[in-house]
Formats: C-alpha cells, sequence, structure tokens
C-alpha cells in the first residue's frame, strides 16, 4: 500500500510577526536535519518577500501533515429486519408540532435505534436519536432501508 504523507510548517523569522509556509520533505524531520529546513523556510521567504536573511534565525509556528493511503473498505452491515409496521416499541410518543400551517398537527415519536428494516413510517411524525431528529412532513412517507438509511419521499412524490 503506498502511503504519501506531507508536511507544512509555518515558519518566521525570530522576532517578526507574519510566518509563511513551507512544504517540507518528511525526510527533514526524521533526519533532524534543521538546516535544510531552514534553507527551504529562506527560499520561500525570497520568493514571497523578494529577500531573505540566511544568517537569522528561524522558527516553526506550526506543523500540519496529512497522511493519504488506500484501506480496503470496511463491510457494511445490515440491520436487522422488521415488517411494514414498526415494533410497538418504537413509536415513543406524541406530540402537536408546527409544520407550516396556522395549526399545530399531532406528530407521531419514534426512536430511531428502534427502527428495522422493512419499516414504512408516513408522516407526520418525528424519527429521534441523540444527534438528530427528522422530521415527516404530512404526507412524506420513509421507509427504512437494509442498512438502516431512512429514505423519504417527499409529498408523497416516489
Amino acid at each position: 500500500m503506498a502511503v504519501v504523507v506531507s508536511v507544512a510548517a509555518d515558519m518566521r523569522y525570530v522576532g517578526q510577526e507574519h510566518a509563511v509556509t513551507v512544504d517540507l520533505a518528511m525526510r527533514l524531520f526524521v533526519k533532524k536535519d534543521f538546516a535544510a529546513i531552514k534553507r527551504a523556510f529562506d527560499r520561500v521567504h525570497a520568493r514571497r518577500y523578494g529577500t531573505s536573511a540566511p544568517e537569522e534565525k528561524a522558527q516553526i509556528v506550526s506543523l500540519r501533515t496529512s497522511v493519504a493511503g488506500l484501506l480496503k473498505k470496511p463491510p457494511i452491515d445490515r440491520i436487522e429486519s422488521g415488517g411494514e409496521k414498526p415494533a410497538r416499541g418504537a413509536q415513543t410518543g406524541q406530540r402537536k408540532v408546527y409544520m407550516g400551517g396556522d395549526r399545530p398537527v399531532d406528530t407521531r415519536l419514534y426512536s430511531r435505534d428502534a427502527l428495522r428494516a422493512g419499516n414504512i413510517v408516513r408522516g407526520p411524525a418525528l424519527i429521534e436519536e441523540d444527534s438528530s431528529t427528522v422530521v415527516l412532513r404530512p404526507k412524506d412517507r420513509m421507509v427504512v432501508d437494509e442498512y438502516g438509511n431512512l429514505v423519504i419521499s417527499v409529498g408523497g412524490m416516489s
């Protein structure tokens, strides 16, 4: 597997405020070749500002690295199958919710974790989980696919 590592250092001369970004080879850090890092900084500084100061000390203000490589695709797990109607415990309640009209609409509440593949929920409904809530407006239809994705047809469209 090929791995590509890039390193970018924000560097400046000691006592200066503004830093410049210098792309550096990882081997310079592995070999602790600080003189080569400084020369690379001087080149970038000269290119950007038209001058450099090889005799002045420089400092690294910050480092950024990125690593790219190929990984094996992880397996995608299918979720447990259920019928079209969600299991009894999937519906957690009901409340009135404003859905764009003048009056609130009676809206069923479902726990996303309790939904199974093949379950169908028609709006109005809220599908709740810790990090988000899915809103199904009246005439919306949602089907849970075999991987747990919520496939929504908006406004009765298929």
